[in-house]
């Protein structure tokens, strides 16, 4: 008898023999595979859970990490602190999204409304000018059906000349050195009510496609609008011109208005041609007057017109 047979009594020693040839090998080790796919299994979800726990509380209790800046947002922090990064990225911006470019136009008339807390920076606007005319004015480079919302803007010898955009606001603009509109063209709506011209500003040959007006603009020095062409209502009533008033060769195919004008200077309507009604009412013209072969299609009133010296007819 074996020792096994003792330690157990009432053991069949040739029984468990008998069990163990009947058993085969290979599903012992089957049975074996299963429990330890069963045991590692158990431990991956229990790890798993673990993680997930870990990475709630870290979320929970970490600082939130910073949003990415996007570039627009980038260029126009660069602009408000006067960087010219900022000043050539939103011009690379519009250059490779149409979309954007009034809001690039925007954001650069923007500064030139304000920063006035940073002083009166001519080097500075000069440059935001610089690149807006460059855009403005039909070239390679053009950006067609730009409105200019300049109401209010702080403008440094400031030129338009030969630019064409879709609307234009300058109410409130205050224009600093010489101000160039020559052969400028505003397809739309064009106001300059309020603004002050503290020195020459030329608007010869400047086309106004839509209404246009002047109401109560000062001009410190001469008023250039000779061979200007509004194709529809014109208004200057209360304008002030300390300088020369130059109309020669206008044309004002739509009604003109200017009541309560003053003129300061000479005052030179020759070969202008208003094809509408027009109205001088309370108009002070102070200097000598030159009229001479202008027209007037329709109605003209000048009741309460003064003229300070003789008026060349």
């Amino acid at each position: 008898m074996t020792e096994a047979a003792r330690a157990v009594p009432g053991a069949d020693p040739a029984g468990a023999g008998m069990i163990g040839d009947m058993v085969p090998t290979w599903l012992q080790w089957v049975f074996v595979a299963v429990v330890i796919g069963v045991v590692v299994h158990r431990h991956h979800r229990t790890s798993r859970a673990e993680t997930l726990l870990d990475e709630h509380a870290r979320r929970r209790t970490a600082p939130a990490a910073p949003a990415p800046v996007s570039r627009w947002r980038q260029a126009n922090r660069l602009l408000r602190a006067g960087e010219r990064a900022g000043l050539d990225l939103l011009e690379e911006i519009g250059r490779q999204q149409p979309r954007r470019r009034q809001d690039v136009v925007d954001a650069w008339l923007a500064v030139l409304r304000g920063g006035v807390e940073r002083g009166l920076d001519a080097p500075w606007r000069g440059l935001v000018q610089q690149r807006l005319r460059a855009h403005l004015r039909p070239g390679e480079d053009f950006w067609p059906g730009v409105e200019l919302k300049a109401a209010g803007a702080i403008l440094v010898d400031w030129d338009l000349s030969g630019c064409r955009v879709a609307a234009a606001d300058f109410t409130g603009a205050v224009f600093l050195g010489d101000a160039r509109f020559t052969a400028a063209t505003v397809t739309g709506a064009a106001r300059f009510d309020q603004a002050r011209f503290l020195r020459h500003a030329r608007f010869d040959e400047a086309l106004f496609v839509g209404p246009v007006s002047f109401a109560d603009a000062v001009f410190t020095g001469n008023a250039g609008f000779a061979g200007v062409r509004a194709a529809r209502e014109a208004v200057l009533d209360g304008v002030r011109v300390s300088g020369r008033a130059d109309l020669r060769r206008a044309e004002f195919t739509g009604p003109a208005s200017v009541r309560g004008a003053r003129f300061g200077g000479r005052a030179l309507f020759g070969g202008a041609v208003f094809q509408h009604d027009a109205v001088f009412s309370g108009s002070w013209f102070r200097g000598r007057t030159d009229v001479g072969s202008a027209l007037i299609g329709e109605s003209a009133r000048f009741d309460g017109v003064r003229f300070g010296r003789r008026v060349n007819r």
